[in-house]
């Protein structure tokens, strides 16, 4: 009986397993070069707000966004200005509002799809990021010197189709985590173990559990 199995199709099929093992050894070595840096310079520990690396979420909520976007898997599209013609433009709204004015927020937007493009293509690995929750701590009480670190980071792509077109924001295929950093630097210097996030978990639920297991360390 023949089965439809060539030389070409299982060579096509190791070839792309080969590929698939590059990618995943090169996210896995990204990660430990994070686990590693637990020192102030890195953003998963040391978070700072920056015009072009980031962008702050004013609305929807945390909890809405949650649930409409990683619950639910619906694109969000960002408010943008369509062209008309050459002099004259409309801005085109949406439900989505951030900290940054429609103009900055559109080159914040170019900035951070073209260094998650080069890190995509050069290296195989995703680095953008939507972040849930964020925990703010010190090393010790008499430390004036105040972390914020992001607690879950869902992967994420960023798409535009013209210079007319809104950005839109997508769903990965990679994992959803918890700051792995963050948990690497919490056990390993105070002994604290977070909960984990079960695949239907309320993040709610999650901050309340965070919440409560670092209460008595304050």
């Amino acid at each position: 009986m023949y089965n439809g199995v060539t030389k070409n199709s299982r060579a096509a099929t190791g070839e792309h397993k080969i590929e698939r093992q590059k990618i995943l050894t090169a996210k896995i070595e990204t990660w430990k070069k994070r686990l590693l840096d637990v020192g102030k310079r890195n953003r998963l520990i040391n978070y700072r707000e920056t015009k072009r690396s980031n962008l702050t979420m004013i609305s929807p909520d945390c909890f809405s966004l949650w649930q409409s976007f990683v619950r639910n898997e619906r694109p969000l599209k960002f408010p943008h200005y369509d062209e008309l013609d050459e002099k004259e433009e409309v801005l085109v709204p949406s439900n989505i509002k951030t900290n940054q004015s429609v103009k900055e927020m559109q080159r914040t937007l170019k900035v951070l799809r073209d260094r998650a493009k080069t890190a995509s293509e050069e290296q195989g690995v995703n680095i953008l990021y939507l972040s849930f929750g964020f925990l703010k701590w010190t090393e010790s009480k008499d430390s004036d010197y105040w972390y914020l670190s992001p607690i879950v980071l869902v992967p994420v792509t960023l798409t535009i189709e013209s210079i007319s077109s809104p950005y839109i924001l997508n769903l990965h295929e990679d994992e959803i985590v918890i700051n792995p950093t963050l948990l690497y630097k919490l056990e390993n210097d105070f002994g604290l173990t977070f909960p984990t996030l079960g695949e239907d978990e309320d993040i709610q639920t999650l901050f309340s559990q965070i919440q409560k297991l670092v209460s008595p360390n304050k």
